[in-house]
Parts: structure tokens; C-alpha cells; sequence
């Protein structure tokens, strides 16, 4: 059973409550500038450039490569809260209102907008503005919406959505919080869409903020979100049943702003079991979670070794690794620069470098969410630039 809230919660969730509506005042703000996704490449060299697309408001950016033929694909609200799709598949930059295109709703202000690719298959999830989970799919011919919704699956609470697929089985699973607070599991394995309340299964912290990442290796899952009380939180499937677990009292590390909710991204090594979590914490340093083992966990500050910049809170970040060579990249925003932190290998020294500066780019946005993936040593990171 979930806990029953205290009194003293109830009236700091008001008080967030207030928070939250200033910040969607500034938000609206904040989206009269006409900011435009940028992307960052690495190829041998890094470079910027303004995809040139329609404005946009601050919201979340998702991006992946569909295969074999390394189309590049990025999704986010136009500043009419419509769902764009920007892609390159070889010929230059083009870009497609999926939300006119699809007759679907538009977003609701401020969604996170993930995705994920089996093949060519394109599987696109954000909030509309019904506070419905939808789906857009592109079936290798046309883009269709689906309202998640219509199978019974609760409402969303606006703003939060992850998404990845497991393996071999190829089964969707898609993320977000209901107004409870409780992160929702909605999943398809073949038969239509059912759900499951994970905060109720494992008795978990109910979540705070606006972020929700996650990955799979192979069938068993990992989710990761900040809590109420700011520690950052693992919510794990091991083939049978879900776990909570609190990695920020495991790794005994600083924990996130409360609110508003710093950025969180997580990955997993390819080809290892070495798990990584990465998040502001409330001293604006970079914090990293690692395990091995998904058994001890340990906490390290990324800011203090590389003597870096401090982190904006309220911004995203995003990490990866590139292949062959098991490089981890981390990518945050320090006011209204792009910086990356790198693990080289063989070295065990982090490295912090301003990729602003280094290709003269847009300044980033405040409160601006980012997304990224390598394609082996090439390197994408998306962001919203003024």
C-alpha cells in the first residue's frame, strides 16, 4: 500500500503547486524569444548548427538514428504546441508537422516528447493537450496517433515521459506520472496496451518533478526519476516483479533540487551490465551513480574532479556512450553553454569541455530540455538554442 501523505507534505505540495504555476508564467515568457533546436556533431571535430525549423517553447527534445541507414530524427513542440519531426536521411535537414499531419492533438504545454526506432519504425510518445499519452507511429508508410487512454490507461499529470523497448521481444514500454503522484507503467507486448502503478507495486517514493529516464537490458528494466525529497530513485523490473530503490542513500551523495527538478539521464555501457545515472544535484554539481552489479552503488562528483562550471538546475542533460571504444559523454547546460564531460579510456581522468565556445554556437535556453545518441564515434546532442 502506498503511504498515507502527512499534513506537513500536503501543504509543501501546495507550495510546489505555486511554484509550478510561476514557472509555467515564465515559461510562457520565455517562449515569445523563438528558440530553434540546434544540434551539436562530432565527426573528428565538433560543429553547430540551427536545424531551422519552426520556433519552439521549452520543452523536451527526443532524437534517435533508425537503422541500417543512419536517419537522424528529432522530435519537439513547434511554439503552437504542435509535434514537429526533424530529419535527415542523407539529403539536408527537412521538416514534417506530424501533429497536422496525423489529425492528432496538440501537446500539452510543456510534454516531454521521447522516442524510440525498431528498424525504420518509429515509435513517438508525449502528453496532449487532453492529458492523454499519446502515441505517434510512423509504420515505415504513414504516421498514425493513438491515444494510449483509450485502453484505461490513467491520465498524466502533463509533463513527464519516458519510453525505451525490450529485447528480443520488441515490446513498447512507455513511462509517466499520474497526478497521484505515481509513475505509470502503460506496456504492449503484442496484445494491446495495459498498465501498471508502480509507485502502488513497490510501495516506492512518490515522484517530484518533471523528469523520467530509463533503458532495458535485454527484458529487465530500469526506470529513474527524483523523489519527493530530492534523492534520485531506481525503479527496477528483474523478469518477475519491480523493486524501488533509493541510489541516492546507497551512493550516501548530495540530493537533487527538490524543486524545480533538475535534469536526470541514465544509460547502460553497451555491451557490459556497468549502469550510470547522472543528475544535478543541489550544490549544481554533476553527480554520477555507478554499479556494476545493480547491487552496491557509488557516487561520485563529476564537477569538483574536472573543476567544470556549474550546472543550471532546471536545465536537461544527456548521456551516452560511443563504440567500439566505451567512451562516456555526459552533455549539460551551464548558463547558456553546451558543456560535455568525458571519461576517456584507457584514462580514469574526467575532462570537462565548453562546446559553446568551442564552435561559437547559439546560447542555450533557460530551462531548455536536451536529447543525443552516437552512431559508433559520431556524436549528436540536440538543445534549444535563442
Amino acid at each position: 500500500m502506498i503511504r498515507q501523505t502527512t499534513l506537513r507534505e500536503t501543504l509543501i505540495r501546495l507550495l510546489h503547486s505555486a511554484c509550478a504555476f510561476w514557472l509555467l508564467i515564465s515559461f510562457a515568457t520565455v517562449r515569445a524569444h523563438g528558440q530553434q533546436v540546434h544540434q551539436l556533431l562530432y565527426n573528428n571535430g565538433w560543429g553547430d548548427s540551427n536545424l531551422d525549423g519552426p520556433a519552439t517553447p521549452v520543452s523536451g527534445i527526443g532524437a534517435f538514428a533508425t537503422t541500417p541507414n543512419h536517419g537522424l530524427h528529432v522530435y519537439y513542440l513547434s511554439s503552437t504546441d504542435e509535434v514537429h519531426q526533424a530529419y535527415n536521411v542523407g539529403d539536408g535537414w527537412q521538416d514534417e508537422n506530424l501533429t497536422a499531419e496525423t489529425h492528432g492533438p496538440a501537446a500539452n504545454d510543456g510534454s516531454n516528447v521521447v522516442g524510440l526506432s525498431v528498424g525504420n519504425l518509429q515509435y513517438v510518445f508525449y502528453v496532449g493537450d487532453d492529458f492523454e499519452i499519446h502515441q505517434l507511429l510512423y509504420n515505415n508508410s504513414v504516421w498514425t496517433d493513438t491515444n494510449l487512454n483509450f485502453w484505461g490507461i490513467p491520465q498524466s499529470d502533463g509533463v513527464e515521459v519516458a519510453a525505451f523497448v525490450t529485447t528480443p521481444n520488441n515490446a513498447l514500454h512507455v513511462y509517466y506520472v499520474e497526478p497521484g503522484p505515481r509513475v505509470i507503467q502503460a506496456y504492449n507486448v503484442g496484445n494491446g496496451w495495459q498498465f501498471q502503478d508502480l509507485t502502488g507495486l513497490t510501495d516506492g517514493a512518490q515522484p517530484e518533478g518533471r523528469t523520467l529516464t530509463g533503458f532495458s537490458i535485454g527484458n529487465l528494466q530500469y526506470v529513474y526519476y527524483v523523489a519527493f525529497g530530492g534523492d534520485v530513485h531506481q525503479l527496477y523490473y528483474n523478469n518477475s516483479s519491480w523493486a524501488d530503490e533509493d541510489l541516492t542513500a546507497l551512493a550516501k551523495m548530495v540530493p537533487s533540487p527538490e524543486y524545480p527538478t533538475g535534469a536526470i539521464t541514465a544509460m547502460v555501457v553497451p555491451g557490459t551490465k556497468k549502469l550510470r545515472v547522472y543528475y544535478i544535484g543541489t550544490n549544481n554539481h554533476v553527480i554520477q551513480l555507478a554499479s556494476a552489479n545493480n547491487v552496491k552503488w557509488t557516487g561520485a562528483d563529476l564537477t569538483k574532479k574536472t573543476k567544470g562550471p556549474l550546472a543550471d538546475q532546471t536545465n536537461g542533460a544527456v548521456a551516452f556512450a560511443t563504440t567500439p571504444n566505451k567512451q562516456i559523454h555526459v552533455y549539460y547546460l551551464s548558463d547558456g553553454h553546451v558543456n560535455q564531460l568525458f571519461l576517456p579510456t584507457p584514462a580514469t581522468t574526467w575532462q570537462n569541455t565548453d562546446l559553446t565556445a568551442l564552435t561559437h554556437g547559439g546560447q542555450a535556453d533557460y530551462s531548455g530540455e536536451m536529447a543525443g545518441f552516437s552512431i559508433e564515434n559520431e556524436q549528436y546532442v540536440y538543445y534549444l538554442a535563442k
